[in-house]
């Protein structure tokens, strides 16, 4: 069985008739192959794909015109491929290649891995280079900012002396625990 696979991602796309040019450029190498038009736009959601990769056997192939409109990611698309493969079946992706257990599909999808290694790498890169350049800023402070400032954190603990935890927190908003971590440091 042949499925192609059509999905648009914004109803603008769908007006415009881009569901239809993708089953054009799909029939046009797959004659007669059965085409999937996916009804959601929401790139979490496909269902109309999943009914694919549920009634998928060996042999099996699905065509998409490019990889993003079957992968929200490079990862995703790592996955899928994947799966579809270990299923005995292909996928081909017409602006890349035909992804099988073959000697070129296996190419193809090494490259695709490693490109979605080093896209993983360069994010990495660029999150410790971009905390590095934060740190040399003046009153650079990591993690989460704080709630409360120190004023009502002290005004807090204030009435600490007159009423409960329980009644601190409720009268203030601070939690209990802030109330007790501030209790600690202030005693050191």
């Amino acid at each position: 069985m042949i499925y192609g696979y059509c999905r648009a991602t914004t109803s603008k796309q769908v007006e415009n008739g881009y569901l239809d040019e993708q089953e054009k450029s799909i029939t046009e190498r797959y004659f007669g192959c059965i085409i999937v038009k996916e009804a959601s736009l929401d790139m979490n959601v496909k269902p109309d794909f999943d009914l694919i990769m549920n009634k998928l056997m060996v042999g099996d192939t699905i065509v998409v015109t490019k990889m993003d409109r079957f992968a929200r990611s490079l990862s995703d698309a790592c996955e899928i491929i994947q799966s579809v493969i270990d299923r005995g079946a292909k996928i081909h992706i017409l602006d890349i290649g035909l992804l099988d257990d073959s000697i070129m599909g296996k190419l193809l999808y090494s490259t695709i891995l490693s490109i979605n290694e080093f896209e993983k790498a360069l994010l990495v890169e660029r999150i410790q280079s971009g905390k590095n350049k934060a740190k040399k800023t003046e009153g650079f402070k990591e993690g989460r900012p704080k709630k409360y400032t120190q004023s009502q954190i002290e005004e807090a603990l204030k009435m600490l002396e007159l009423y409960s935890y329980k009644k601190v927190e409720e009268q203030t908003g601070i939690s209990k625990s802030t109330l007790i971590r501030a209790k600690k440091e202030l005693s050191k």
